[in-house]
């Protein structure tokens, strides 16, 4: 009997990282179908939304654990809708883009925009599919940690 099974007698341990429900709001198909590639093989649940209203319709049914949301959509933006979604849900955001978030000619800082408005993180695009996953990951365990509820 390990150290765990003996300071937690008569209970089954589980190791297995629990299954997310993820909202990706992105206006690339293709895009957001390799994001659910990836979370699939995570072993997450997906909704895809390709513009942001479909997305925020998406967030009133309850039962997501994080949202991955491109900071450049056509409508509302990236930038509005993380704002949106956070006026009304604790719910940790990954914002992403592949535009360069930080643009030299006029100073915009779209990273730090993205934050202010409520996003939990960012990641760059092209990212690697364990990028992606550490990113929802720790989004998800850092709101957890500090007692954020995700709806």
């Amino acid at each position: 009997m390990d150290a765990l099974a003996r300071q937690c007698p008569g209970k089954s341990l589980n190791f297995k990282k629990p299954i997310l429900r993820i909202l990706v709001i992105d206006d690339d198909e293709c895009v957001g179908a390799a994001i659910q590639a990836i979370l699939a093989r995570g072993r997450h649940e997906t909704t895809l939304a390709l513009r942001a209203c479909d997305g925020i319709k998406a967030l009133q049914s309850p039962g997501f654990d994080a949202a991955v949301v491109d900071l450049f959509l056509p409508g509302m933006s990236g930038l509005d809708t993380i704002a949106h979604i956070r006026q009304r849900s604790a719910i940790p955001i990954v914002a992403m883009s592949g535009f360069r978030l930080r643009n030299p000619s006029n100073a915009i800082d779209y990273v730090s925009m993205a934050m202010q408005r409520g996003a939990s993180t960012f990641i760059r695009k092209p990212f690697a599919s364990q990028q992606l996953l550490e990113a929802i990951d720790r989004s998800v365990n850092c709101a957890s940690s500090i007692g954020g509820s995700t709806q």
